[in-house]
């Protein structure tokens, strides 16, 4: 029964846009609530896409010289099914908790960025759609879902396969930089009045801990796979032995990817179990500031371990021991929150909800996963398990037993607040138990295929070797789990087929979420509930006689709610097609370019001047456009970090010349960053221009920096064709190809911000720039400054260090 408070809840008057109907509201909608519902909907759809290729290599394995498959379709079934259970199942299926719960869990209205938030998910759904093109053109991608050089080389594979895999994991990574910004700048600006960091809830803090993990964890893979672009299109040498490359460097750059990757994927897990946990044993969260710190230790090891995956490559005994050490530190914040989830379980009262099976399940199978890592920490014996089925059956105990199980036990705790609607708990019960034993059924006894000397990735074992029973048992497993899935689906048809009935609070919730109806009204709150103390609704529940909330004042209900825009799904669809033209015909790249450039001006304009968004200044007290583009820098300096050690690992392994003393023109290039260096200076008097409303100042040192940065960028033209009439081109060695990719990427980066300050300029000529614009030209500023010093240090490093 909805209680008095949910139905003013669903009553409240808003303001904004007229709402649209159907299919045009989910393309245009901006609210973080539909968003969250679209992610899971899309997640859910290439989980089963994943199930289904699961399955079919479990048959092909079930009996020894199975002919199921044929040896090239086993690889791309289990290179698609890696790639799609990481990137398109398991990480959205967070992002849809982050979407709907996050905003919710700290009392605000939205995101801080609600039209980011949506190109975010179009993003995400047009480089999933774009994978599984690949099974329509008949190459799916066949190498791996870790792309190992040099097998993704063209000589390797001639096919389109791989460029489908890199071009889509690229436009994936794009969503998920975007999304990690957004949800920073909304944890850390929009709190509710005394919601202080550590009062958060603990999904909350994961939430905030993975978006800083995406954030700096993936521009190294996405370097890599620019690198893989340029072999493949352009004839580069990143991964080119015969040049001088090392196909090493892949393998650095996936991992330092990859295992952060991991806890991207856990963590979240971590936050849901934090929170169901306290709330069915009736009792807070053992050592709440412990747990939090624990995550925080996990993430900042999380980037020191990446060589453990690398301990049969021969790094030497200095190398495999700090690894070694890391990877051991690393299990201590993580078995500190095993012990503080059972001591909140300990002396409880226990209600046994389907959500506390799937937590108490995630404690048994992860703990089981975590000791099997624990054990590769040690470089022998990871040297004999390393490439055999126990680190298959290790890999799935974390996702599966840690990031599944979590992320069912969320969906079964969070689903009456999202739709309104309880879940049968019978049914879910005996799913728990259904897929809890398959689970096991199907990967535990790969710890001992795997210790019999079973390798990974064979699509076939001959008679006689001892792996038959096992391999049996475990695809009868593997069709348990399957069946486990069907349960969770029946029961969510089931339940949406109900009357909306759930109550706002019908587990006896600790957090703010659970304060408004179920489902929450479009503006989530009739007032901000303030917040006096971890579990503060919870508190306040146990004490009747506090006194209560004030109502909200006359009027508190009329506020601006986001409003919806078909630019984030322009845009993706301009980044799809230009993706398809990378593969199909360089027009449509062009096409889809310019596409995707009409739909970002379009978005960046949109709401321009409009009073509604002239103040974002949340709880730090910094615009949120500011506090993005510092979030943002911080990526990119990662982006660029990565692109110069690549170009100082190389440096003078060029099998043939030119070489850097024989070409670089250092008057040249000195007077050109004399120039940009000269910009900088444009760009801060054009900022205090706009900030006196002087436009005549303003546009003047607007268009000054726009020009500097066009000589510049003439300069560095007039460099390049002279290298090239010189005979150093992409192809010509490694400094050839490492110089101008990272040259290359930097000028893009300011022939950007050159085309950012030209439309300042004519809103500027157009009267449209005024001081309460300021803003937006020191947020355009931020960008240009750190371009500017990236070339500082990229001058320093190529042109003056010998």
């Amino acid at each position: 029964m909805i209680s008095r408070r949910d139905r003013r809840s669903h009553s409240a008057p808003r303001t904004g846009h007229l709402p649209l109907a159907g299919l045009a509201a989910l393309v245009t909608t901006t609210d973080h609530k539909r968003i969250g519902i679209m992610y899971g909907v899309s997640a859910f759809g290439f989980f089963l896409l994943g199930g289904i290729e699961a399955l079919l290599i479990r048959l092909q394995l079930a009996r020894p010289d199975a002919h199921v498959v044929s040896a090239q379709t086993f690889n791309a079934l289990f290179t698609m099914h890696g790639t799609t259970m990481v990137f398109l199942a398991i990480m959205p299926f967070s992002a849809a908790l982050f979407n709907y719960l996050v905003p919710l869990q700290i009392g605000a209205r939205d995101v801080a960025f609600p039209r980011l938030n949506a190109l975010s998910f179009w993003i995400f759904l047009a480089g999933g759609l774009f994978l599984n093109a690949s099974f329509l053109c008949g190459t799916p991608p066949d190498a791996g879902w870790f792309g190992y050089a040099n097998l993704t080389t063209r000589e390797f594979s001639p096919s389109s396969s791989i460029d489908f895999w890199l071009m889509s994991l690229q436009i994936l990574g794009a969503s998920s930089l975007i999304a990690s910004v957004n949800f920073i700048v909304t944890i850390l600006d929009l709190r509710a009045p005394g919601l202080t960091l550590m009062r958060m809830p603990l999904f909350t803090w994961m939430t905030l801990i993975v978006q800083f993990l995406v954030l700096l964890a993936f521009p190294p893979i996405t370097v890599g796979l620019i690198f893989l672009m340029f072999d493949r299109f352009f004839g580069t040498n990143f991964y080119n032995v015969a040049a001088g490359g090392d196909l090493h460097l892949w393998q650095h750059l996936f991992w330092i990817f990859g295992h952060p990757e991991v806890y991207i994927l856990i963590l979240p897990a971590f936050g849901i179990v934090s929170e169901v946990l306290p709330t069915f044993a009736g009792k807070p969260l053992f050592g709440a500031p412990v747990v939090i710190y624990s995550g925080v230790l996990i993430g900042f090891f999380g980037f020191g371990v990446w060589s453990h995956h690398m301990f049969a490559t021969g790094m030497g005994p200095v190398a495999d021991s700090a690894f070694s050490i890391a990877t051991m530190l690393i299990s201590i914040p993580t078995g500190v929150k095993i012990f503080n989830w059972l001591a909140t379980l300990w002396g409880g009262r226990l209600r046994g909800t389907t959500a506390l099976h799937f937590a108490v399940g995630l404690i048994a199978t992860f703990t089981i996963g975590g000791l099997s890592g624990v054990m590769h920490a040690s470089p022998p014996v990871d040297l004999q398990q390393t490439d055999t089925y126990f680190v298959v059956a290790h890999l799935h105990y974390v996702l599966i037993g840690g990031s599944l199980f979590g992320l069912f036990a969320g969906a079964y705790y969070w689903w009456p607040k999202i739709t309104g609607r309880l879940l049968d708990e019978r049914l879910g019960r005996l799913q728990f138990w259904l897929i809890f034993v398959a689970f096991n059924l199907t990967f535990f006894p790969q710890h001992y295929l795997g210790a019999a000397g079973m390798p990974r990735r064979i699509y076939t074992y001959p008679a006689g070797v001892g792996w038959e029973l096992w391999n049996l048992v475990s695809s009868v497993g593997a069709f348990g789990i399957a069946l486990s899935i069907l349960l969770f689906a029946i029961n969510a048809v089931r339940s949406l087929r109900q009357p909306a009935t759930a109550p706002g609070d019908p587990w006896n919730g600790r957090t703010l979420e659970w304060r408004t109806s179920s489902p929450p009204p479009p503006h989530n709150f009739d007032a901000i509930p303030p917040v006096y103390g971890r579990d503060t609704f919870w508190r306040e529940k146990q004490n009747p006689g506090r006194k209560p909330l004030a109502p909200p004042p006359a009027g508190a209900a009329n506020f601006h709610l986001p409003a919806p825009s078909h630019w984030p799904v322009v845009t993706a669809l301009g980044i799809l097609v230009a993706a398809v033209g990378a593969l199909v015909n360089v027009g449509l790249v062009v096409g889809g370019g310019l596409l995707t450039f009409l739909g970002v001006l379009s978005f960046a304009l949109e709401h321009h001047r409009n009073p509604a968004h002239e103040h974002q200044v949340g709880g730090l007290g910094i615009d949120h456009r500011k506090v993005g583009m510092w979030t943002f820098i911080g990526s990119e300096c990662l982006f660029f970090g990565t692109l110069i050690a690549t170009y100082m690992a190389y440096k003078g392994r060029s099998v043939v010349g030119p070489h850097p003393h024989e070409i670089l023109n250092i008057p040249v290039t000195s007077l050109s960053t004399f120039d940009l260096l000269m910009s900088s200076l444009l760009m801060v008097l054009a900022l205090a221009a706009v900030q006196r409303g002087d436009h005549f100042q303003s546009r003047l040192w607007l268009a000054g920096t726009a020009f500097f940065g066009l000589i510049f960028l003439g300069f560095q033209a007039y460099e390049f064709t002279s290298f090239v009439h010189e005979g150093l081109t992409l192809q010509q060695n490694l400094f050839g190809s490492t110089f101008f990719v990272l040259t290359g990427f930097h000028g893009a980066h300011v022939s950007l911000g050159v085309l950012w300050l030209l439309v300042l300029l004519v809103l500027d000529l157009r009267g449209r720039l005024s001081a309460a614009d300021s803003i937006k030209v020191e947020v355009a500023g931020l960008y240009w400054h750190f371009v500017d010093v990236v070339w500082i240090v990229i001058f320093t490093l190529i042109y003056l260090v010998p």
